[in-house]
C-alpha cells in the first residue's frame, strides 16, 4: 500500500472525514482523475444503493466505487465504467463519499436530488462501460478528423 494511502485508510477507520485526490477511470464519466472526493466514515448499515463509497481491498488498496447491490452485512460495488464488481464485506468499508469537487465546484452526493442521480446511475450502470467504449474510437477519429 502506497503510505498515502496508509494514512487516508486509518484516518477514515479513526472515525475522521477525509478528503482525497481521485486517481484513474474506473468511474467516468461521473467521477474523474484528478477530482477531490470528500469522505465520511461510515458503517454498511449505512450505506445504500447508489451511494459512493471509498473502501480497501488486499493488498491495501483504496478504492472509490458505487454499490450496486446489498447483500445482507455486504456489499456489491463496482466503477461506472467498469464491467466488473466487487464485493466488499463490513471491514473493508472504510467510507462513503458526501461531495466531489472539480476545477472548484462542488457536487453533493448527500442530498435528496444526489441520492435520486446515484440511483438512476446504478439503473443505467451496465451500460455505461459499452457507452465508454464506443465513445472513446469515436472521440479519437473525430480528432484525427479534425486534425486533417
Amino acid at each position: 500500500m502506497q503510505p498515502a494511502d496508509e494514512l487516508a485508510a486509518e484516518v477514515l477507520r479513526r472515525g475522521s472525514p477525509l478528503r482525497i485526490k481521485a486517481r484513474g477511470g474506473s468511474m467516468l464519466p461521473f467521477l474523474r482523475d484528478g477530482d477531490v472526493a470528500s469522505v465520511m466514515p461510515a458503517t454498511t448499515r449505512e450505506i445504500g444503493v447508489g451511494d459512493v463509497i471509498c473502501y480497501e481491498t488486499p493488498p491495501s488498496r483504496l478504492f472509490v466505487h458505487r454499490v450496486i447491490e446489498r447483500k445482507q452485512e455486504w456489499l456489491v460495488a463496482k466503477g461506472d465504467a467498469l464491467a466488473f464488481a466487487d464485493v466488499i464485506e463490513p471491514p473493508q468499508l472504510l467510507g462513503k463519499v458526501v461531495a466531489i469537487e472539480r476545477h472548484g465546484k462542488v457536487t453533493r452526493l448527500d442530498t435528496r436530488i444526489g441520492r435520486w442521480r446515484n440511483r438512476a446511475i446504478v439503473a443505467v450502470s451496465a451500460l455505461i462501460p459499452l457507452v465508454i467504449a464506443l465513445a472513446i474510437p469515436a472521440r479519437r477519429a473525430v480528432r484525427a478528423a479534425l486534425r486533417g
